[in-house]
């Protein structure tokens, strides 16, 4: 039942999702009220998230607010990787969190409400007895008193080393049956040696759990208290309602601390709900006979504690509740309504943010930088003549133009400059240097690092290099995502074919290891990862066919907008 904390000035209010997201009537019974089951579920339902692909989703909102975008479990979801190393094919594992993608992503969100009489029929509520509306954002985390003594730590190691075990024997069970050898004394052994995994791995679980349990692990709420100083200049949390004279606010600032689930004395930070206010041009606008309100979900902030930790990170677990304070008759309408009683409405599912660079945020707003015309370069250059083209300035103090002479890439000679030195570079000249740079020292990268999937953020149109029908085939049929077919991988990497269109692709730029006596290539360094098991068949396969990849891979549709939900379809408490 949603939560109340509240003196009786009538029915008691419940703040649940807006009715286009309650369950569906019973096809069989159209008519019908709906399940039992499903009723009581529109009263203790939580409200809900609706994403949106543009900035203005408020406009978008008002206009239609039942339009939005589609969460794809593929996608919006918060997924936890197994990997063995940067040779083999990681594993995928849905945590069932929501992920919500940043702004920069060209993704935004709104929690969106409704308030109704906890009476027969849910009626709604009146929004004339609302006198304010808002929401916090809250996290959860766990809350450990001791820190593990050295025998716990090796039985955390030792279950992390276990579980590792565990995932590449599936994996190797995995590419047997995708081989089709599901029998055999290949299979029989991989199966008895994954008992004894998870046999070994349970008993090292029992062992952690058994710790926590006895240290008192505590899950624990905290909301985002804002800071002040006080007249002693110490950092101390400000008033919850009303500001005291004794304590000056700090903007930006405040710490994540303890809070209770619901409390009649709000001392976190709040976001604004607003209402929306049916058109009344259309007599079937959603908001029609209904208090819903809605707010924009916070992805960002420049808000930070008093060490300088940002407020939200990629790591957190939020969550949202949303309150309404109701009105007294004997209260003004304006200023502050700390003594109004509070209605709160039930979390949100649990979420977590995108991280900056996450690969499918980032695809929703790729961008394009256009190279220069070396030949327009060339023209304008000789025309424009010294200082002419603009571009970036650099301006040097004293003594530190950093201009020299060099051997063997070891400064020989420093040249000071004994005034001030601004010089211009123009901005394409620019360009061409980081371009070039990037293009020289990501194989020395790969080749450094072993970080062989970097190789798989590279595309080009058209492709550098051509492959036959055959090989394209080949391809094709390797699978997608992260199921990859070990048959079809294991053509692929004995393909003479493929290493003859990796050394046309990678071969160009050569590079000697150290204590090696030969200079090796690109495509050398990773077929001879392949021959020394670095790179297993179905990751070596993924490597030549994203490296020899002929057009870009079929996009999955990112803009896929929710039905339109009528009410005469969803079930009436």
């Amino acid at each position: 039942m949603t939560a109340t904390v509240q003196t009786h000035v009538g029915h008691d209010w419940h703040l649940v999702a807006p009715w286009w997201h309650w369950p569906l009537r019973d096809p069989t019974d159209p008519t019908g009220p709906g399940r039992p089951a499903d009723r009581r579920a529109v009263r203790t339902s939580a409200p809900v998230l609706q994403k949106y692909d543009s900035p203005d989703l408020v406009n978008m909102f008002l206009a239609d607010p039942q339009r939005r975008l589609e969460f794809r479990p593929d996608t919006d979801e918060v997924f936890t990787l197994s990997s063995n190393g940067y040779g083999r094919i990681p594993t995928r594992r849905g945590t069932g969190r929501r992920k919500l993608y940043l702004g920069s992503h060209h993704r935004h969100y709104l929690v969106v409400c409704s308030l109704h009489c906890d009476v027969a029929g849910f009626p709604t509520a009146c929004r004339a007895d609302v006198c304010e509306a808002g929401f916090v954002v809250r996290r959860r985390t766990t809350d450990l008193p001791r820190q593990p003594d050295p025998q716990l730590q090796r039985a955390l190691r030792r279950h992390s080393t276990l579980r590792r075990r565990r995932e590449v024997i599936e994996q190797q069970m995995a590419a047997l049956r995708a081989g089709e050898k599901t029998g055999g004394l290949r299979a029989a052994t991989l199966e008895a040696r994954l008992r004894l995994a998870d046999r070994a791995e349970l008993e090292a679980r029992t062992v952690v759990q058994t710790w926590a349990r006895s240290a008192g692990a505590v899950r624990q709420l905290q909301g985002w208290i804002p800071t002040g100083v006080d007249g002693d200049g110490k950092l101390v949390p400000r008033p919850a309602c009303t500001g005291s004279p004794e304590v000056t606010p700090l903007a930006g600032i405040g710490e994540w601390a303890s809070v209770e689930e619901v409390s009649e004395q709000i001392t976190e930070a709040t976001y604004p709900l607003t209402p929306l206010v049916a058109d009344p041009t259309r007599p079937g606008h959603d908001a029609t006979g209904e208090t819903i309100y809605f707010g924009v979900v916070p992805t960002g902030s420049s808000d930070v504690d008093d060490r300088g930790a940002a407020r939200f990170d990629e790591d957190a677990v939020y969550e949202i509740r949303c309150f309404v304070r109701r009105h007294r008759s004997q209260c003004p309408r304006d200023g502050a309504h700390c003594h109004c009683p509070v209605t709160w409405s039930q979390p949100t599912p649990a979420y977590q943010l995108a991280a900056h660079f996450d690969l499918e945020g980032t695809a929703n707003r790729p961008v394009t930088v256009q190279m220069p015309d070396l030949r327009q370069l060339h023209a304008d250059a000789i025309r424009l003549g010294p200082g002419g083209t603009g571009g970036v300035r650099f301006r040097s103090p004293v003594n530190s133009e950093l201009a020299f002479t060099a051997k063997n890439l070891e400064a020989t000679e420093a040249k000071k400059n004994t005034a001030i030195q601004i010089c211009s570079f123009a901005i394409p000249l620019l360009t061409i240097v980081a371009f070039f740079v990037f293009r020289l020292f990501l194989p020395i990268l790969v080749f450094v690092f072993q970080l062989w999937s970097l190789l798989l953020l590279r595309f080009c149109i058209p492709p550098d290099v051509k492959i036959d029908a055959d090989l394209a085939g080949k391809f094709e049929a390797l699978g997608g995502g992260l199921e990859i077919d070990g048959a079809v991988a294991a053509t692929i990497a004995r393909d003479a074919k493929v290493d003859e269109a990796l050394t046309k692709l990678l071969g160009g730029i050569s590079y000697q290891p150290t204590g090696t006596p030969a200079r090796t290539t690109l495509a050398g360094a990773v077929k001879q990862a392949h021959k020394n098991g670095k790179l297993d068949d179905r990751m070596y396969a993924v490597l030549a066919r994203s490296a020899l990849a002929q057009r870009p891979k079929a996009a999955v549709p990112g803009r896929v907008f929710a039905p339109r939900i009528s009410r005469s379809k969803v079930v009436r408490p």
